[in-house]
């Protein structure tokens, strides 16, 4: 597994157990399956007692389903807050590591534009003769001390003036052409 799979795993662990093994409920009691319907032997009227009977025995019934839908409703809440709050913790992590690729992609964007940078603000190139007495051109190291002191500057972490931690150390790359300008003009 990754360590974002296992990332993810300690942070749902850290929220709780959401499996139903865990925290057993009882049943949610419902009425028998039995008719509350009685037929009676003789096809005469029924009497006031008989229709109470019948009447109390339908509201028990009724009770006890309003009883179950009340403990289902109470359960789907606590299901429903345990989503939410897993749902918002996600978020939260999304948006940290959104975050920190955002930084690093930034981070190396700079470390590319440094590559291509650096060799240009060390060197300089300078016109030699060699044993023949033929002019060339050499490339040596740079005499400027700006020139000298700017990779150092460029590759400092995030505490000089004014950069923003997610553009690097010298804010974008507008400030290091304008010191790249600088150095080549120094020369």
């Amino acid at each position: 597994m990754n360590g974002f799979t296992d990332e993810l795993e300690s942070l749902l662990d850290d929220l709780g157990e959401f499996d139903e093994r865990a925290r057993p409920r009882p049943p949610v009691r419902t009425p028998t399956g039995r008719s509350s319907f009685q037929a009676r032997q003789a096809p005469t009227a029924a009497s006031q007692s008989q229709v109470q009977a019948a009447a109390r025995n339908l509201d028990s019934k009724i009770e006890t389903l309003s009883n179950a839908v009340k403990a289902l409703e109470t359960r789907t809440n606590a299901v429903t807050a345990d989503v939410e709050k897993t749902a918002a913790a996600l978020r939260k992590e999304f948006s940290v590591r959104q975050k920190g690729s955002e930084s690093l992609r930034a981070e190396l964007q700079q470390t590319k534009l440094m590559s291509v940078l650096l060799p240009m603000l060390t060197t300089e190139t300078v016109k030699a003769q060699d044993t023949e007495g033929k002019e060339i051109t050499v490339v040596t190291q740079s005499q400027n001390q700006f020139a000298s002191f700017l990779p150092f500057l460029l590759l400092m972490g995030g505490g000089m003036g004014g950069g923003d931690s997610a553009k690097g150390p010298l804010g974008d790359s507008s400030t290091l052409f304008l010191l790249l300008l600088l150095g080549r003009t120094n020369k």
